[in-house]
Formats: C-alpha cells, sequence, structure tokens
C-alpha cells in the first residue's frame, strides 16, 4: 500500500533528483511552501527548491518515503481536494 502524503510541512527531506545539480543533496525541515517552492531549514540557513525540478526523499513515520515533488504544483490546502 503506498502512502500519500497530503502535508509535507515539518517533515525532514533531502532533494535526491533535480535538474540543477546545485540543489542535489541539500537536506533539512521542511518550513514552509508554496505554489511553486519547497522550503528548508538547513544547517547553513533556509534553502527554497523550485517544485518543478526535483524528487524529495523524505521521512514519515519511521518510513522513508520518496516524492515527485512537481506533482504537488498546487498550494498545500488545494492539493486536500485531490486526495479527499
Amino acid at each position: 500500500m503506498t502512502e500519500q502524503i497530503i502535508e509535507i510541512i515539518g517533515l525532514n527531506g533531502t532533494v535526491t533528483q533535480s535538474s540543477n545539480n546545485h540543489l542535489l543533496g541539500i537536506s533539512g525541515q521542511i518550513i514552509n511552501e508554496t505554489k511553486h517552492m519547497i522550503i528548508f531549514k538547513t544547517k547553513s540557513g533556509e534553502k527554497m527548491i523550485p517544485k518543478n525540478s526535483c524528487q524529495l526523499q523524505v521521512s514519515k513515520n519511521d518510513n522513508m518515503l520518496t516524492i515527485d515533488i512537481s506533482q504537488t504544483l498546487k498550494r498545500p490546502h488545494e492539493r486536500l481536494e485531490v486526495f479527499s
């Protein structure tokens, strides 16, 4: 059974694939999200990651999940309608 993630804010994540090599390996806690960006709190400060170009691995309930973040190109409250 595949677990669907509706809310990613507060999860720890790592960029595992990206069309921009400079984003690969960025990791930290996801502290905010907009329609087009994910904002990580990292050891070196906040990093803004565009949703249209990456895949994340996140930790939730002791499980590692991979998310094609381009599939979340909506505001968080707009995604609720899709998963309901």
